[in-house]
């Protein structure tokens, strides 16, 4: 076996091709599993473990029970055959008793079961009185000089791997690479923090003694990863304060007044929620060094409303602004409010997609080159190096998963000034989660809805349900209102059974609704079609549309009062929120059917949770809780890490052991000068480098 380089980059660089046992074949399965270096195997870490604590003897072997034992094979080992099938047995004597030992199709096993051998089996007991047969038990020769662990793990696997096989070439590199773990925490956090060594609890994790060895590797593993990924996106929020300098919005009490002017003439009236966000949002931008501030409301709380009075007041700056929205329907949307919005406030605003044509486009890009163009609303297309801005004072973007962690600075073109940042999420994150995904920003909460908002009626309905619902669809578009119908499949698949938008489309459009125009929506369309699509929804020429999740962040249409989601189990609780609120915008009776089969008490209890609560935060909580680590409304969407080890529900309390200890990182070495906090970066750069290419060494 070739000799891994030392460091965590020589593990990251050494291939698993290079360990004895691991073919071109195995290396391919190991693939699928996202395993190609030594540091990924060494860190591919158990989802639990087998007890293998053997019994003291025959008499506590017990019917129905996984357990161990410790015994002799009494004579040779046979194989027989039954047809295609083939039969293994093995005969052990466990002190008076003698145990049946089964295997099938496993002809193999019988060479490696000698006469005499003392050997320590694991499996399922049967016994029937004095009788005891065990069927497919594993096992290891046993020697007392060097007693089994006690807890052997159990990892994901793939075809073409097995538990054997991952405990054998993990043990070896371990042995391989036996204190010589860099350590990438400091020896003051370790102490503080009542954590072992790196090397101890790489070990323990795979190869513990006891429960309790397990528990202290996880947790030292645990604190490591949170303490590394919320500490790459305090040290962007660091580097961000002391080295990155923006221009200050300030204005004088004549200008300011123009701001309390446009609220004033607003249509409605601003909630306690907004005025504080504004005053928030404001007030950060007086200050030299960028804001970057998380404007955070469930579905229709008004965010679009603080951001046109940022972006405004930096128009009064005499500077410019720039949304960007994730679809073409969406950004025409923003632009048709800001429009509305500031219709009194004499700015010019622009609005830039990749359905422009040539001729405005060039027009566009000039304008805002010159500065006469003071917002500016658009989709990717803005990020492109022809847009070029006169003076941008700040961006805004909607929606913030949909663009990731590394598009956040993408529209700040400026050199020698970077603009302001404003996000906006109607995305409900849990607190915890957002220390996570939005570790670099300032955080503000939307949590009213303005009034006249309507309350969603929601209800779980089953297959047997369908003609029902079919009717209430049928009522709603009489009325003239619109309905949508959400699946989690874009085309059928006989192995699922999940519904489809394009089955449903059909089944709709041709048995059901025939005389009703049906729409069809899905991530696989062309987007010029999504967008056509979008827009006939918008203007109400389609009643009813079918579709994948793609609308979850979609356009506002008071109209539609009424959706079915099908498979409703299939989606996380935040998600299934957030598809809810693209109705209940209007003034009329707003009912959302949340249709599953499925019987199994964890998803009716979901599917509960959201007929009883219309605050999103509260349901983001109960879905952590419920669903726990996973990839939580998609970490991965924001340009993160996955978590191999971290719980962002039940590990609540290293995440808040990781916060104090940061803190005082920051507060004792802000730059992070110090050697033993310099390794911090460089650990992040080799292992999360793809989420943190900003990080400077």
């Amino acid at each position: 076996m070739t000799e891994a380089k030392t460091g965590a980059a020589g593990l990251a660089a050494t291939p698993i091709s290079t360990i004895k046992g691991i073919s071109v074949r195995r290396t391919a399965a190991l693939r699928k599993l996202g395993i190609e270096t030594w540091y990924d195997l060494i860190t591919w870490f158990p989802r639990g473990y087998e007890d293998w604590s053997p019994v003291e003897s025959s008499s506590e072997l017990q019917d129905g029970l996984e357990q161990t034992f410790i015994g002799a094979i009494a004579r040779k080992p046979q194989s027989s055959q039954r047809g295609r099938l083939s039969v293994q047995k093995a005969v052990v004597r466990v002190d008076s008793s003698a145990i049946t030992a089964v295997w099938f199709n496993q002809p193999w096993l019988i060479q490696k079961l000698d006469q005499g051998q003392i050997y320590i089996f694991h499996g399922k007991i049967k016994r029937d009185g004095r009788y005891f047969t065990v069927q497919n038990p594993s096992f290891d020769i046993y020697d007392e000089q060097l007693p089994p662990a006690a807890l052997k793990p159990l990892y994901p696997l793939t075809e073409g791997i097995s538990q054997a096989m991952l405990r054998l070439w993990i043990s070896t590199v371990l042995s391989s690479l036996k204190d010589r773990l860099p350590e990438p925490l400091p020896d003051w956090v370790r102490r503080d923090n009542h954590l072992c060594a790196v090397d101890y609890a790489i070990n323990k994790i795979h190869q513990p003694l006891s429960a309790q060895e397990a528990e202290m590797s996880r947790y030292r593993l645990a604190f490591e990863e949170l303490f590394l990924i919320q500490g790459g996106l305090r040290i962007l929020k660091q580097q961000r304060l002391l080295k990155r300098i923006s221009r200050s919005v300030v204005l004088d009490q004549e200008l300011s007044g123009r701001i309390s002017q446009a609220i004033n003439q607003l249509p409605f009236d601003l909630t306690a929620a907004q005025k504080r966000t504004i005053k928030e949002t404001l007030s950060d931008m007086q200050m030299t060094r960028p804001m970057n501030r998380l404007v955070q409301g469930d579905v229709g709380s008004g965010k679009t409303v603080v951001a046109a009075m940022a972006m405004y007041a930096c128009a009064l700056a005499g500077g410019q602004a720039v949304m960007m929205a994730p679809t073409s329907v969406l950004a025409a949307q923003h632009f048709s409010s800001l429009t509305s919005l500031l219709a009194d406030c004499d700015m010019e605003i622009a609005l830039l997609t990749g359905q422009t044509t040539a001729a405005k486009r060039r027009e566009i890009l000039a304008s805002v080159a010159d500065g006469s163009c003071h917002l500016l609303v658009g989709t990717h297309a803005l990020l492109e190096d022809r847009v070029v801005f006169n003076d941008l004072l700040l961006t805004v973007t909607d929606e913030q998963h949909r663009f990731g962690v590394r598009q956040r600075s993408k529209l700040a073109k400026a050199e020698q000034y970077v603009p302001h940042n404003l996000v906006m999420s109607a995305t409900p994150i849990p607190r915890t989660l957002g220390l996570i995904l939005y570790g670099d920003l300032d955080i503000s909460v939307i949590d009213e809805l303005p009034k006249g908002r309507q309350p969603i009626e929601t209800y779980t309905a089953t297959s047997a349900d369908r003609k029902r619902v079919y009717d209430l669809m049928r009522k709603m578009t009489d009325e003239g209102r619109q309905v949508y119908v959400i699946c989690p499949m874009i085309e059928e698949d006989s192995e699922n059974g999940l519904a489809s938008a394009v089955g449903m489309f059909n089944e709709l459009s041709q048995n059901v609704f025939p005389d009703i125009k049906v729409g069809l929506l899905h991530g696989a369309l062309k987007p010029k079609i999504k967008d056509e699509v979008m827009q006939e929804f918008y203007e109400g020429h389609v009643q009813i549309l079918v579709s994948t999740t793609v609308v979850e962040v979609g356009v506002d249409q008071p109209n539609a009062a009424m959706m079915v989601i099908e498979n409703a189990e299939r989606f996380g609780l935040a998600q299934l929120h957030q598809l809810r609120g693209r109705i209940g915008r209007g003034p009329y009776r707003s009912i959302c059917v949340l249709l599953s089969d499925n019987k199994e008490q964890l998803a009716r209890e979901r599917l509960k949770t959201l007929c009883h609560s219309q605050d999103g935060f509260i349901i983001a909580e109960k879905d952590l809780e419920l669903r726990g680590p996973g990839d939580f409304f998609g970490t991965r969407q924001h340009g993160l890490p996955i978590f191999k080890l971290a719980n962002l529900y039940d590990d609540r309390d290293i995440i808040a052991a990781v916060g104090r200890s940061l803190d005082r990182l920051f507060e004792i070495d802000p730059e992070l000068e110090m050697p033993q906090h310099r390794i911090m970066i460089e650990v992040l750069h080799e292992r999360y480098g793809d989420a943190f290419p900003d990080l400077a060494l």
